[in-house]
């Protein structure tokens, strides 16, 4: 019996670390992201909802009860020639009415009789809202319970959203890394040749004393055993010396002739390897993450990404393109005005397909920007590394 029930616990602890990594991964942070707002927006619609229906029911009751009062008791009762008392009656009720009014309005009533604010689209762009820290505004808790669980959702939440922005931020910004490599660092783009034989050089490059050769027929006195092993150079590749000759051939300027330059064995032109035995040098293998993506083109992908977001809006809510990029630009940018919200549709009882692509809108928006961010320190960082190299340079020649 104790080793069933140690089994039994080891299998129950290594199922929760492995719920656990799951949980804690780049997909399922995203799932944890989702179901977490998802959870959020049925909690508020029930505590929200619940109360919210029973404020509409509420001034329902109070509007009958003040028109039966003025008839019952001001119109039958007064005499309609007073002037005076008729009117002073009737103000008299209708300023307590309008009390209760405001009263109503400032716990959430919008006026309407049959009017749901809190459905679960609503709900679910307010959870969400919450997390992000975008807060528009346009919707917020009535009840007591609905403002201390928010204070609580938030707390949770936004550590939440910040992994989700981390992880997922990372893992775009990789894979952006391997397309531009791909599309725009390929074997037929300007500047191949030149970027082989960088590698090549800092991969083959060797000191002075290394090139000092032995002639053929010299032998030494002394053994292997007798030298001192820190002083022993490591072997060379046999095609080093070919690999040499190609890079001083390449990098150093050749005069104009109009035979063809002849190939040295083991190497080809830098596009053209159809020779098998050619085909181990005639590309460059490099590390996609070690490349830097250039600052215009991820202003070039934030920006193409409000205009997208500014043409879908500008259809679904009939804005112009001007408060479409606005609306997109307050969201993504966490400001969150509440000027501009999606409108009648987050309303509706009945979940909306333009309701969820804002939310997915909006939570991939913000995962695209922390990309970016993170694509523009990294190049930030090369140029002042590079910065750093050249003024050094300058103080070494100067000294």
């Amino acid at each position: 019996m104790p080793r069933r029930k140690r089994r039994f616990g080891s299998r129950i602890r290594n199922y929760v670390r492995g719920f656990l990594a799951f949980l804690f991964s780049n997909v399922g942070v995203v799932v944890l992201v989702v179901a977490y707002t998802i959870a959020g927006a049925f909690m508020f619609q029930a505590i929200e909802g619940a109360s919210e229906m029973e404020r509409v029911n509420n001034m329902s009751r109070e509007r009958d009860n003040t028109a039966e009062y003025l008839w019952q008791n001001v119109t039958l009762t007064l005499n309609l020639f007073n002037e005076t008392a008729l009117k002073e009656s009737i103000s008299m009720e209708l300023q307590h009415y309008q009390r209760k009014i405001v009263i109503a309005v400032r716990r959430g009533w919008d006026g309407g009789r049959s009017s749901k604010q809190w459905s679960f689209s609503s709900a679910f762009l307010y959870s969400l809202t919450v997390i992000t820290t975008i807060g528009y505004g346009h919707l917020s808790p009535r009840t007591n319970w609905g403002k201390i669980i928010t204070i609580f959702y938030a707390l949770l939440g936004m550590p939440l959203f910040l992994l989700y922005l981390s992880n997922v931020g990372e893992l775009l910004a990789s894979w952006f890394k391997c397309i531009y490599a791909l599309a725009c660092l390929c074997r037929g783009c300007p500047g191949f040749s030149r970027r082989r034989v960088v590698q090549l050089r800092q991969q083959f490059e060797i000191s002075d004393a290394e090139s000092i050769e032995r002639p053929p027929g010299w032998r030494s006195g002394y053994t292997d055993s007798d030298v001192t092993p820190e002083y022993r150079l490591p072997p060379r590749p046999p095609d080093y010396f070919q690999r040499r000759a190609y890079l001083r051939s390449v990098s150093m300027p050749q005069p104009y002739s109009p035979r063809p330059r002849p190939e040295v064995r083991g190497w080809s032109e830098p596009i053209h390897h159809d020779s098998p035995d050619t085909s181990e040098f005639s590309y460059v293998t490099f590390d996609a993450q070690a490349i830097t993506v250039p600052i215009s083109v991820c202003v070039a992908i934030m920006v193409g990404y409000l205009m997208f977001g500014s043409v879908i809006f500008g259809l679904w809510e009939k804005w112009d393109k001007l408060d479409g990029a606005y609306f997109c630009f307050i969201s993504l940018s966490s400001i969150g005005f509440g000027d501009f919200v999606p409108g009648e549709r987050v309303y509706t009882p009945r979940i909306e397909t333009s309701f969820i692509v804002c939310s997915l809108y909006l939570l991939l928006g913000m995962a695209l920007v922390a990309m970016c961010f993170n694509l523009m320190q990294e190049q930030v960082i090369h140029y002042y590394d590079g910065l750093k190299r050249a003024l050094k340079r300058i103080c070494r020649c100067k000294r």
